[in-house]
């Protein structure tokens, strides 16, 4: 049984394919990608909560970097050629006494 391998080169043993990310998955390949860019910044900003999800904005695919507490330093406007885009995140109102 032959599987796809997430290109239309691919041959029966993948060697067309290199290691390289499967993108016909474009969300879950932005995944991939975030991690290595909250790993990125998460150094150059310890005190600032970060997280990423893939978004549509406009029907294109972008990451979303959301963070909580001080805009975080050295975001790109792009990572491997999509658009990174920043949302600041309210922390959550205290509980009513």
């Amino acid at each position: 049984m032959v599987h796809s391998l997430g290109s239309r080169t691919s041959g029966v043993d993948g060697s067309s394919e290199g290691g390289r990310i499967n993108t016909i998955n474009l969300p879950g390949a932005l995944v991939l990608y975030g991690v290595a860019l909250l790993q990125a910044l998460q150094r150059q900003n310890p005190k600032t909560k970060l997280g990423v999800a893939p978004v549509q904005v406009d029907g294109v695919w972008c990451l979303e970097l959301s963070f909580e507490g001080e805009e975080p330093k050295g975001v790109p406007e792009a990572w491997h050629g999509h658009s990174v885009v920043l949302r600041k995140i309210q922390p959550p109102a205290p509980p009513s006494a």
